[in-house]
């Protein structure tokens, strides 16, 4: 599973490195302690056996005698586990916890563990005078010493990775604050406004110098941007002026009566040619005004009703061709604020979209509604829909998608980027509300001039997708 988050990593990359280093350190330990444990009874065997030796010179023993012989060893050390031999291999001696199992034999190792009896034996030999002499001991305190100090490691262990899991969530959230601040800070830089620049912060550290690159990038990329608006606008501006003196030129070699027919069409297509190029200039230059702003709006109040009706007669000739129904759904009055040529510009790119991407025998209905101190207007028309791609490229200029019959529709491509460009210099905007086999629906949103009265709604019997999830329908 990925993670998601550079906290949650940071976090869990923590939690597991400290889990490895504690069962690494416990298991260290526990084997450090064991082996000490173990250094210690050897010593404490090599004394015994030096007593032994010891006192086996001071004194004469009889081996046929077990009380004389468990008079040489200190049996406060709890040394039970004796065996002695001659160098022939006979036995001496033999203590009682031997003799009750079965037969031993004695280890040639000086210091080993074995298996006797189902205990565990850590056994020393020593060789001296003819005298073979084995002593050992259960290694059972040393295995129960170990095993509760592992024990405490286990339970203290899930402790241990809580508070670091925690810790490290904390320390994590606090080293991603200033990139989660910075990515909220760049989210609002767009086109429009890169000006804009990250604060920089006062320390030097890792985070001040992202900063500072980002702030280099923005640096780069608006002035790369200014170059493009500035080209662009000077490229248009330039363009109008042989463009209107060409359609000029060929208008007035239309006039004459007695030109030829040849030239005639010749001079209508120069014409019809420069009409295109005219609209695409006037296209350019002003989406090149909208990036920088520089729209002049003159704020009016616009009643959209009123302006749709007036669009009206325009789109139905356009419909003509196609044969098109055109239906509008519309509030007796629908009132924002905002320039009325540049509204009436949006509303009939959307309708010509509506016309030129649509079915022969086919409807575009006009909708449009308050919803939240909002208008909404909605187009939809007949179509074989936009998708996969195309709706994310919908909006891009002079992107030309398909028409109904499969070939690339007719125009330049820059009609609902217009749109959208005037929706939102009016604080509104213009989406792909729909797309499928049987509806292509666009909305554009504006707020209500403040001082509109709003009409009563009325509901309709047949609702369409938009209306039903806005839960208002007017007619």
């Amino acid at each position: 599973m990925k993670i998601a988050t550079l906290r949650a990593q940071v976090t869990l990359w923590s939690v597991g490195v400290v889990t490895i280093a504690l069962a690494l350190f416990a298991a260290g330990a526990a084997w450090s302690l064991r082996q000490e444990l173990i250094e210690n009874l050897d010593k404490d065997i090599k004394a015994e056996a030096h007593d032994f030796f010891i006192a086996l010179k001071q004194q004469r023993v009889d081996w046929r005698d077990r009380r004389s012989v468990e008079a040489l060893f200190d049996q406060s050390k709890r040394l039970r586990y004796l065996e002695i031999r001659n160098d022939a291999g006979h036995v001496l001696y033999r203590s009682q916890e031997l003799e009750k199992g079965p037969a031993f034999l004695m280890p040639r190792i000086p210091k080993q563990n074995i298996a006797w009896n189902g205990r565990a034996l850590r056994f020393g030999v020593f060789h001296q005078d003819g005298i073979v002499l084995a002593i050992g001991s259960e290694t059972k305190e040393i295995t129960e010493t170990v095993a509760q100090l592992l024990l405490a490691y286990v339970v203290v262990l899930p402790m241990v990775i809580v508070a670091v899991g925690f810790g490290a969530w904390w320390i994590a959230r606090r080293a991603v604050a200033p990139v989660k601040a910075i990515a909220a800070q760049a989210e609002t830089i767009s086109a429009s406004d890169l000006h804009q620049r990250l604060p920089a912060p006062s320390s030097q550290d890792e985070i001040a110098h992202l900063t500072s690159v980002l702030n280099g990038m923005f640096d780069r990329l608006q002035r790369s941007f200014d170059q493009v608006a500035r080209f662009t606008s000077d490229a248009s501006h330039e363009l109008k002026t042989p463009l209107a003196l060409m359609r000029a030129e060929a208008e007035s070699a239309l006039n004459p009566p007695n030109s030829a027919p040849d030239q005639r069409e010749l001079c209508a297509n120069v014409i019809k040619q420069c009409l295109q190029l005219s609209q695409i200039v006037d296209g350019l230059l002003f989406l090149s005004r909208a990036d920088n702003r520089h729209l002049a709006l003159e704020q009016e109040t616009v009643d959209l009703t009123s302006l749709v009706r007036e669009l009206r007669e325009d789109a139905e000739i356009l419909a003509l061709p196609l044969n098109l129904a055109l239906q509008c759904n519309l509030p007796s009055e629908l009132q924002v604020r905002g320039d009325r040529r540049l509204l009436s510009r949006a509303l009939m790119n959307l309708i010509d979209n509506a016309i030129r991407y649509n079915r022969a025998g086919g409807a575009v209905v006009i909708s449009a509604l308050v919803h939240h101190e909002t208008a909404v207007l909605t187009i939809r028309s007949n179509g074989d829909g936009i998708f996969g791609e195309a709706k994310e490229k919908v909006f891009d200029r002079f992107y030309r998608g398909d028409s109904f019959s499969g070939d690339v529709a007719a125009g330049h491509g820059l009609g609902l980027s217009i749109a959208r460009e005037i929706a939102r210099a009016h604080n509104g905007d213009v989406t792909l509300l729909r797309s499928d086999r049987q509806w292509t629906e666009f909305c554009m949103t504006l707020p209500i001039a403040n001082d509109a009265t709003l009409p009563p709604t009325q509901v309709s019997g047949k609702h369409t997708p938009m209306q039903r999830r806005m839960g208002v329908v007017l007619n």
